[in-house]
């Protein structure tokens, strides 16, 4: 009996094992090479497809951070979310001017081939904004949010 029931166990095992490994839509092993060199120590990681990309959610040192892959393993680029007090000293004075006495809603960290970028939302006087800023603390774009 105990052979049956180990038999059983390892066999459901395996389906399940193999049934998770057929989820991952089209990742190769150029990807995941990739992500294992890039992205060492990530943690709950997810896959799923993004247009012409791979599109990997993982958590890394704590935060929540997207990577987004070429079917070549090509990463193409990083999506992360951050707290105000992580932001580059530039960009957080550029919005302390210009939104001195908003509430930050959301950091998020975008870095691409165009280099590295913020989008801050914030609220002010009622009204809500996605703000754009680059690392210098340019502010590219400014867009109105419904509440």
């Amino acid at each position: 009996m105990k052979k049956i029931i180990l038999s059983l166990s390892l066999l459901l095992t395996v389906a399940v094992t193999t049934a998770f490994a057929a989820a991952e839509p089209g990742i190769n092993e150029q990807v995941k090479e990739s992500f294992k060199k890039e992205f060492a120590g990530a943690e709950l990681i997810r896959w799923a497809d993004a247009g012409d990309y791979v599109k990997a959610t993982f958590i890394l040192r704590g935060h929540r951070t997207e990577a987004y892959f070429a079917q070549d393993g090509q990463l193409e680029g990083t999506v992360r979310s951050l707290f105000y007090s992580q932001l580059p000293l530039a960009v957080m004075t550029s919005l302390d001017k210009r939104y001195a006495t908003a509430d930050i809603i959301d950091v998020t960290e975008i870095t691409n081939g165009n280099g590295t970028n913020y989008r801050v939302t914030v609220e002010a006087n009622g009204k809500k904004f996605r703000v754009r800023i680059d690392t210098a603390g340019n502010i590219t774009d400014i867009e109105r949010l419904k509440k």
